[in-house]
């Protein structure tokens, strides 16, 4: 009765197996809605990071492997994996067969069929799980070569410590390449896979089971017996915990948000391609600071060339840039003056310039100057900017109306309270909002959309195209005449313009601001190509003392300015 029983499944699983070689179209998944495979571009074309259902792997050339590392594993893995059609009829009844004698449930996954759970299913042990994997085995085999299979499993295998793919694992474990494994340093790999987890955070056991395995290679004609002895050696790992630059994460993680909200569905076995323009020159720079700091960099279509989200992503990727919210200090004086330009104020209008004291809802307030430098006389709005100075800023402020500026800010859907100090900069948002909202100066009236992404294809068809949607909010003529008097900043010929230190070091005309409270320093500004935004200080308000810390975003604006 039990063997009618086996022989009926047996013709039955044929039959379904059959079908699905045969009949049933791949096209016709109708789950299919992940993107397993995707590779960024840079703005040449080179690829700057691969990832594998979201998971960062570096794809190898399997033909710069070694042979015998290659052997290594289909002896361990998939012994038949060049003559079986993705699955392995034998391995599957003689599996049930023992796992029904001995009351277990180790698997008979080809590695084909590894490769398809990795990418495009999960590790959930269900029947309709099985059948799907079987499945998509089937149809990879018929679309794919066995030399781009075993690519791609090598390069989505999970290997412990958030580590995936071969080339990272040399690379993590091993300081190595890939192409330069030994066979011990190959075998203790191939032991990983059993449990990635549990090895690679148990090395005694990870001996053993390399060991093991090694004994096997051996009996099997693998690896000689001199290869043997010497792979017994003990392991020694040389752990590189830093694989990807941290500004390469903080920009790939807001591509790939971007991406994900384009809602792009995906085809079998079909890489997509995200083209941007990320400038590796800019991205490479870092920074030596105990404070933390953030910096965004877009060009005149409104791309994203550089993203700085903190100083180290491995330790939080919290992006400061894009998520942090912080009071924006005297950068906000260009917004005050475009909305003075608008009242009647001209760049030839002047103010005194000395300590302040005026009433406020029947209180006094007094105005200073940053490190009270007054120049006790009237001063025209060029110089106000140049210096930053407070006084002309508030004197400005009260003749508008404090709720000007305040209006002003609705514009962008920032809440800003209408009081005397919004005038010094009161006002939070994160150093995106800000760089955008620079975004006007910088193209004399456009408004840009940021985006990260310029193109998508899948394969080689090209299945989105960014589409501007620009806006324009106020007049062009009070933006460029803001935006020249902004060149006054980096004037070395007016005392105590605020970035005339960094002039001689930027190899271009530039316009800014730069802007400093107790907390925050600020420096943003453009040449005509590119916008820069950068800011540094404490996530936990710490005073900012120090005075590299206060000079810190002006050394970042002319490092990137000059990188591009």
């Amino acid at each position: 009765m039990k063997k009618k029983i086996i022989i009926s499944i047996s013709i039955i699983f044929i039959f379904f197996v059959l079908f699905l070689f045969f009949f049933q179209p791949i096209d016709s998944i109708q789950d299919l809605h992940t993107s397993p495979e995707i590779s960024i571009l840079d703005a040449e074309n080179e690829e700057i990071l691969h990832l594998i259902q979201d998971h960062k792997t570096t794809p190898i050339d399997i033909t710069k492997m070694k042979e015998q590392n290659i052997a290594i594993l289909l002896d361990i893995e998939d012994k038949d994996f060049y003559q079986h059609s993705g699955f392995n009829l034998n391995r599957i009844f003689k599996t049930i067969f023992t796992n029904i004698k001995n009351k277990e449930s180790n698997g008979a996954s080809t590695i084909t069929q590894q490769y398809i759970k990795n990418v495009y299913l999960n590790n959930k042990k269900s029947f309709g799980r099985k059948l799907k994997e079987l499945y998509y085995a089937i149809k990879l085999e018929q679309v794919a070569s066995k030399e781009e299979i075993l690519t791609g499993y090598l390069n989505c295998i999970y290997l412990g410590h958030d580590i995936y793919g071969i080339a990272n694992a040399s690379k993590y474990y091993f300081n190595t390449s890939y192409t330069d494994l030994s066979i011990s340093q190959m075998t203790t790999l191939v032991a990983l896979l059993n449990a990635p987890s549990y090895y690679s955070n148990n090395l005694e056991e990870l001996e053993n089971k390399k060991n093991s395995l090694l004994n096997t290679l051996f009996h099997d004609g693998i690896i000689n017996e001199e290869e043997y002895h010497k792979a017994l050696d003990p392991i020694e790992f040389r752990i590189t915990s830093h694989l990807y630059n941290s500004n390469l994460l903080y920009y790939t993680d807001g591509v790939m948000k971007e991406f994900n909200s384009l809602n792009l569905n995906s085809k079998f076995n079909k890489t997509i391609t995200i083209k941007t323009r990320y400038n590796n020159k800019m991205n490479r720079l870092h920074f030596q600071s105990t404070a933390n700091y953030a910096s965004i960099a877009v060009d005149k279509d409104g791309y994203i060339l550089s993203m700085i989200g903190d100083k180290n992503y491995s330790a939080s990727s919290f992006n400061i840039a894009t998520q942090g919210t912080r009071d924006i200090g005297s950068t906000i004086k260009p917004l005050l003056y475009y909305e003075a330009l608008k009242c009647g104020f001209t760049p030839s209008t002047t103010y005194y310039s000395a300590p302040y004291t005026f009433s406020y809802h029947n209180e006094l307030v007094t105005i200073k100057n940053n490190a009270s430098i007054y120049p006790y006389k009237n001063i025209t709005m060029r110089e106000a900017l140049a210096t930053s100075d407070n006084i002309y800023a508030i004197k400005t402020h009260q003749a508008l109306g404090f709720k000007t500026l305040a209006n002003h800010f609705k514009t962008y859907n920032i809440e800003a309270n209408s009081l005397p100090s919004l005038a010094l900069g009161s006002v939070g948002m994160s150093l995106y909002d800000l760089t955008r909202i620079y975004s006007q100066f910088f193209t004399e009236g456009v408004y840009l959309e940021f985006k990260y992404i310029v193109s998508v294809c899948r394969e080689e068809q090209m299945i989105y195209a960014r589409t501007f949607n620009h806006k324009k909010y106020g007049e062009t003529e009070y933006f460029k005449t803001i935006k020249n008097l902004m060149s006054s900043v980096f004037d070395s010929s007016i005392p105590h313009a605020t970035a005339a230190s960094i002039s001689s070091q930027l190899k271009t005309k530039c316009y800014g601001k730069s802007g400093l409270t107790d907390y925050d320093s600020y420096m943003i500004g453009f040449n005509d190509d590119i916008l820069v935004g950068v800011w540094a200080g404490y996530l936990d308000n710490k005073l900012l003392e120090d005075t590299s810390t206060k000079r810190l975003p002006k050394e970042i604006f002319v490092k990137l300015l000059n990188a591009y």
